[in-house]
C-alpha cells in the first residue's frame, strides 16, 4: 500500500513543479516591457477594466521589417486573458532606442511599470532599449563615472528662464583643470532633455571617455527655443505649436548665446581657448550652431551639423573652424547639406560629411553624436590624414565619410 502512495506523491511533486515552472512562464504584470534573449518585446499591461488594449511603438510590430527613415508609431491589438492582463510579443527587433505607449478606453499613457518615460512633442512615451550593437552598449548604462547637474539662466530678451542640461566628466570635483566644452542643441520640438532622454547623449559621452575613446569634456545642453517650450499645449498638434514660435528662425537664441556662455563660465571650469570649444545641434539645432559658428568666429574650432537645416546664408568663411556633416540619404535635408558640403570644399573650409542610411530620425543622429564625439578635442590630421573612407558603421547604419582641408 505504500508503494501507490509514492507515486501519488511523485506525481503531485512533478505536477506542482511543472505549474511553478508554467507560471513561471507567464509573463509579470508588475514588469514592463520584457525584452527576451531573442530580441523580441513583450509589452505588458495589468487592466482589468477594459476588455481591449493597444500598444503603438516606433517599431515594426508584425513584421521583422526594420525602417531606419521613419519613427512614426505603428500599433497593435494586445492580447488579453481574459483577467485583465493584456500582452503582446514583436518579432525580433534590431539594436535600438524605442518609445511606445498604450491605449485603453480611448486614452493614451505611458506604461505604469516602466519608469522611463519622455515628452514628445505633445505627448509622453515609454522608452527601452534593445542591446546588441556597440552604440547600444554606449547608451546603456548602470551608474555614471562623471555626473550631471541642473541650472537656470534668466534670458531677458525672450523673456524666459532658459533650463540647462550639464554633464560634468569624471574627476571634475577632485581636480582644478578646465576642461574642453560641447554646446549640444536638440532640434524644433524638444528642450534641453531631449538629448538626454532620446539621444542618450550622457551615457554616451560618459562610456566614451571611459573607454578612452573620448576626451573628458563637459557638455552643456541648453533650452534653446527661443520663447515658448514648443510642444508645450497637448491639446493642439504639432505644427500649431510649432507656429507659435516662428521666431525661432528669427536668431533670438543666437543672440543671447554670450550671456550664456558668461553664465556658464562663471560657474564651470569650461575651456575659453576656441580649439578645446564646440557646437552641435540636429535639424533646427544645427542651424542654430552654424549660425553661432559665424556670429562668434572666435568661438568654436568644431561645430557639428546633424541633419542641418542649412541654406546660403549660413556659409562660413574662417578655415580655423572644422565642420563635421552628419545626413542621412533619405533625410529630407540631405540635399540641403550636400550642397552645403560642397561649397564648403570650394571655399577650402575643413570639413567631414558623413553620409548615413536613413532619414531624419534619432537612430541617425545617436550615431552621428557618437562619431562627434570620437572626433572633437583631437588633432583631425593625425586622426584620419587628408582623406578618409570610413568602414561599416555601428547599429543598422552605414558610413560613408571624406575629410576635407
Amino acid at each position: 500500500m505504500k508503494q501507490p502512495k509514492r507515486i501519488i506523491r511523485n506525481a503531485l511533486i512533478i505536477v506542482f513543479l511543472l505549474l511553478s515552472v508554467l507560471a513561471g512562464a507567464q509573463p509579470s504584470a508588475s514588469h514592463s516591457p520584457i525584452v527576451n534573449e531573442d530580441g523580441t518585446v513583450t509589452f505588458v499591461l495589468k487592466d482589468p477594466g477594459n476588455s481591449r488594449a493597444r500598444v503603438y511603438c516606433d517599431c515594426e510590430l508584425r513584421s521583422k521589417k526594420y525602417n531606419v527613415h521613419r519613427e512614426n508609431l505603428k500599433s497593435a491589438r494586445m492580447v488579453s486573458d481574459n483577467n485583465g492582463l493584456f500582452t503582446y510579443t514583436t518579432p525580433s527587433l534590431t539594436p535600438e532606442v524605442y518609445t511606445y505607449r498604450f491605449k485603453t478606453n480611448g486614452q493614451k499613457r505611458v506604461d505604469p511599470n516602466n519608469a522611463d518615460s519622455i515628452r514628445i512633442s505633445n505627448g509622453k512615451r515609454s522608452v527601452f532599449v534593445v542591446p546588441g550593437s556597440d552604440l547600444m552598449e554606449l547608451c546603456l548604462s548602470d551608474s555614471l563615472a562623471g555626473k550631471t547637474e541642473h541650472c537656470e539662466f534668466w534670458d531677458s530678451t525672450c523673456g524666459k528662464t532658459r533650463r540647462i542640461l550639464l554633464y560634468l566628466p569624471p574627476q571634475y570635483d577632485s581636480t582644478r583643470q578646465t576642461y574642453p566644452v560641447l554646446y549640444l542643441l536638440h532640434g524644433i520640438d524638444g528642450n534641453e532633455l531631449a538629448w538626454h532622454d532620446r539621444g542618450r547623449a550622457i551615457q554616451m559621452v560618459d562610456n566614451l571617455i571611459r573607454q578612452g575613446k573620448a576626451e573628458p569634456m563637459i557638455v552643456v545642453m541648453p533650452d534653446a527655443n527661443p520663447k515658448g517650450l514648443v510642444g508645450q499645449d497637448e491639446s493642439v498638434g504639432l505644427m500649431q505649436n510649432l507656429l507659435r514660435y516662428a521666431s525661432w528662425f528669427h536668431q533670438d537664441f543666437e543672440r543671447i548665446f554670450p550671456q550664456m556662455d558668461s553664465f556658464i563660465s562663471a560657474r564651470y571650469r569650461i575651456s575659453s581657448d576656441m580649439n578645446m570649444r564646440a557646437v552641435a545641434g540636429l535639424s533646427a539645432g544645427a542651424s542654430q550652431s552654424a549660425v553661432l559658428a559665424n556670429m562668434y568666429r572666435d568661438n568654436f574650432r568644431y561645430v557639428g551639423l546633424f541633419s542641418p537645416i542649412v541654406h546660403r546664408k549660413q556659409l562660413p568663411d574662417n578655415r580655423n573652424t572644422f565642420y563635421w556633416i552628419g545626413t542621412g540619404k533619405t533625410d529630407i535635408f540631405h540635399p540641403q547639406s550636400k550642397r552645403f558640403a560642397r561649397k564648403l570644399q570650394q571655399k577650402q573650409i575643413p570639413h567631414l560629411y558623413f553620409k548615413s542610411t536613413g532619414g531624419h530620425v534619432w537612430r541617425n543622429w545617436r550615431l552621428y553624436l557618437s562619431e562627434f564625439l570620437q572626433f572633437v578635442f583631437k588633432d583631425a590630421d593625425d586622426e584620419f590624414g587628408n582623406d578618409f573612407t570610413g568602414n561599416e558603421g555601428v547599429s543598422s547604419n552605414c558610413k560613408e565619410a571624406t575629410m576635407l582641408h
